[in-house]
């Protein structure tokens, strides 16, 4: 093209200068402007067109949107009256009982006894003769009082009309005395023969100075078979001696098991040793 085609040519034939303008390109690029202008005003058409109608259809209807008011209708509610409150009834008073006096358990005699490893002529505490223990118990100290016969009795209070509390009740029956078997475990011999297993056995572990006393309590249990185990220190008396008592009381044979209503039970025990240093 020369300079005066290019000034009079438009941009299009510029560009598809020397080019297949049958192909579909240069065809639309053509018609691009003509479709542009009417695509452009068919939409502003419809724009138009919306807000007219949305316009109209509010004038319309602008009188017809006022809310009905209806008319309040005052009801009035009568409370019903307060039901009146029940008196309460009266609380009954229960009725004193009649006090039960005490009855005062008597005391149980008790009598020391210890068992020293050797006898001697100048022990301060000596043992008491065998022929004082079958009434009182084992004790650490002596204590006065009544008669041990297995089991302290308390006294009962037996109604006097001697039974029965229904209108025709009669006098009672007489039931057959009821006997209480009840006995503490026992070393095989008595304490006798204790005092002389523990003489026989026991060792003292260290020196002591004259009149010098260890005294070390052991506790075990006696079995329904009379076995003894279970063994524990409640007042030591130093180690050595603690393991001496603990050694002898091992070696010792079964016991009389205790018995509590005719039947053997497993019972407790508490057993005091006492070390005393002699004079050389």
């Amino acid at each position: 093209m020369t300079h005066k085609e290019i000034a009079q040519a438009r941009l299009l034939d510029i560009l598809f200068e020397n080019r297949n303008k049958e192909y579909g390109a240069y065809a639309l690029r053509q018609g691009y402007n003509k479709r542009m202008l009417i695509a452009l005003g068919a939409g502003v058409s419809v724009i138009a067109l919306f807000v007219l109608f949305k316009s109209f259809s509010g004038s319309s209807t602008a009188g017809s949107n006022e809310p009905e008011r209806k008319a309040m209708v005052i009801r009035e509610y009568v409370m019903p009256p307060d039901k009146p409150k029940e008196p309460e009834k009266p609380k009954e008073t229960p009725k004193p009982k009649t006090p039960v006096k005490a009855q005062a358990i008597p005391k149980v005699a008790t009598v020391q006894f210890t068992s020293p490893p050797k006898i001697t002529d100048n022990v301060k505490n000596p043992m008491p003769p065998v022929d004082v223990l079958p009434d009182k118990k084992i004790g650490t100290i002596n204590t006065p009082g009544t008669p041990d016969s297995g089991l302290a009795k308390i006294p009962v209070r037996v109604p006097e009309n001697g039974g029965g509390t229904g209108k025709n009740a009669g006098p009672s029956q007489p039931e057959p005395a009821f006997t209480v078997q009840e006995k503490d475990p026992e070393f095989p011999g008595g304490p006798e023969a204790l005092k002389k297993f523990l003489s026989r056995y026991l060792n003292t572990p260290s020196e002591l100075e004259s009149g010098e006393t260890k005294v070390v309590r052991v506790r075990f249990k006696v079995d329904k078979d009379g076995s003894v185990n279970a063994f524990e220190i409640m007042t030591s008396g130093g180690g050595e001696f603690d393991n001496e008592v603990l050694r002898v009381c091992k070696k010792m044979p079964r016991w009389i098991p205790a018995i509590q209503n005719g039947t053997h039970v497993p019972v407790s025990y508490v057993l005091p040793v006492t070390f005393i240093g002699l004079e050389e």
